[in-house]
């Protein structure tokens, strides 16, 4: 896991946040803030399963 590619996640889900923030003056608004939540969500959940694979992979069988 990059920290560019954390970075960029981290990035999309504050975007989310505001966007969804500014959902109390127009409601589309929120809707889009949700789905932007969603996408990073998303982002998230590839950079862990990412690390958890190296992770497992990189631990040494027992012998």
């Amino acid at each position: 896991m990059s920290s560019r590619s954390a970075g960029a996640v981290a990035l999309i889900i504050v975007l989310g946040l505001v966007v969804g923030t500014l959902g109390l003056v127009a409601a589309y608004l929120y809707t889009v803030g949700v789905l932007i939540l969603f996408i990073g969500g998303v982002g998230a959940a590839v950079l862990v399963g990412e690390y958890l694979i190296r992770y497992v992979r990189s631990r040494q069988p027992p012998a």
